[in-house]
C-alpha cells in the first residue's frame, strides 16, 4: 500500500466486506484553504491505490466530509476502491451499516455492560 502524502494521514479502518477502504485527513486543520489540497491528495492516493489493486487508475470513489456533513472534527475524504458500479454500491451499503457492526456503540449493549 502507498504511503501517506506529506501533510496528510492515511488510515485504513477495517469495515466488514469493504476491502479497499481508507480515509485521508490533514495532519492539522487549517480552515478553508486546505480542502482543495485535501481533495487533490485524495485523488492521487486513490489513483495510486487503484492501479496497485486493480491495474486501472479509474476504479475509485471519493466521499468528502467537510463542514456540516461530518461526525468528527476536521475535514476528511473517504476513499473507496471498487472495480465496478456493483462493487461500489456494495461498499457504500456496508459503509452506511458499519456502525451496526460495532455493538458496543448500541445504547442497550453499553447499558448492560455497565451493570455487569
Amino acid at each position: 500500500m502507498s504511503p501517506s502524502p506529506p501533510g496528510f494521514v492515511l488510515r485504513r479502518p477495517r469495515v466488514p466486506f469493504v476491502p479497499g477502504y481508507c480515509v485521508l485527513t490533514p495532519v492539522a486543520e487549517v480552515p478553508g484553504a486546505r480542502l482543495a489540497e485535501l481533495l487533490s491528495a485524495a485523488e492521487s492516493v486513490a489513483r495510486r491505490e487503484a492501479v496497485v489493486r486493480f491495474g486501472d487508475p479509474e476504479c475509485f470513489s471519493l466521499l468528502c466530509n467537510a463542514g456540516r456533513t461530518r461526525r468528527r472534527h476536521g475535514p476528511h475524504v473517504h476513499i473507496i476502491l471498487a472495480p465496478s458500479v456493483r462493487a461500489k454500491r456494495w461498499a457504500l451499503l456496508w459503509l452506511s451499516l458499519k456502525h451496526l457492526s460495532r455493538p458496543w456503540r448500541w445504547p442497550v449493549v453499553r447499558l448492560l455492560w455497565r451493570h455487569r
